[in-house]
Formats: C-alpha cells, structure tokens, sequence
C-alpha cells in the first residue's frame, strides 16, 4: 500500500485536460503536483498544434523543459500526458529521457480526442521500467472537460486502484 503523501503527480497539459485530471487525482490522493512547462511553448489552437505536437510525438523531438521535478522525496510517481499521434506528448517524453526510476512505482493515466491511449501509456511505462521504476496502475480517459462528472468517477476508481496496489 502506498502512503499517498509520498506521491508525486508529474503531468504535460496543453489545454487543460490533464490538469484538470492532475488536479482532481491530486485531491483523491493528497498528491503533490508538478506540471511540465517547455521553454518554447506549443501551439494551443488550430492546425498548428497538430502539425507541431503531432511532428515532434512522431520524430521523437524532445523539447527542452523550464524545470524537472526531484523524485527523490518520492516513492511513487504518477504521469500525465495527453496522447499526440498514438505517443505520449513530446514534453512528457523529454522528462520520461532523464528522470531516475530507480526503486519507484508509476502510474500513468493519458487523455486522448478519441483515439486509443493503450499505446502512450505503453510507452511511458517502457520508458520507466529502462530507468529502473516498475509500472502501476494505468487509466484512459477520452475528452474529460466534456464531461467532468463522468470523468471524476474515474479519477476516484483510479485513485482507488493506485492506493491498493
């Protein structure tokens, strides 16, 4: 059993959706919170931010970040990202390149327009597991500001299953 007060969430949000997530999850945990922020920031309207997420999702560009967080206050780590062409975001896979796992659990949750985030989160936990963590819980969620009610209930299932495993 995790003692929550040990959990840091670490999350990449572009729109809002997973700081909306990151912030209820948080609550559910009693969670620190640490939001990823790139130096050059991302287009946040129009086709320009699928063009330049989706291109660096694809090539593998690893945008540099303001700041990172100190996992070592930390046993277990949970990641935010939202899914950019069937990866996790470029920011998210910039800090996954250089954060030391060593002896900590992670869970992931991602958020997604429609499509499938089994792939992202897959990444995430094989980027974690090569840093030496091990892979938690995981959850999906589809368009959460949508529908935030619904979106909540998993949140409280999710925080449910970090805290029992």
């Amino acid at each position: 059993m995790v003692i929550m007060a040990d959990t840091l969430i670490v999350y990449y949000s572009l729109e809002g959706n997973i700081d909306f997530l990151a912030r209820s999850l948080a609550k559910e945990l009693d969670a620190d919170l640490f939001r990823l922020e790139t130096v050059k920031e991302y287009p946040k309207k129009g086709l320009l931010k699928f063009f330049h997420g989706g291109k660096d999702a694809v090539t593998g560009f690893l945008p540099e970040l303001k700041a990172s967080p100190d996992l070592t206050a930390y046993s277990h780590v949970i990641a935010g990202s939202s899914v950019w062409a069937g990866k996790c975001s470029a920011p998210m896979k910039a800090f996954l390149q250089t954060a030391d796992f060593s002896g900590k659990r992670v869970s992931v949750f991602a958020s997604s327009a429609g499509g499938n985030a089994k792939k992202c989160i897959q990444q995430i936990f094989d980027a974690v597991t090569e840093r030496g963590g091990s892979a938690g819980a995981s959850e999906s969620f589809i368009n959460p500001a949508r529908s935030p009610e619904s979106a909540l209930e998993k949140i409280k299932a999710f925080a449910t299953r970090v805290k029992t495993q």
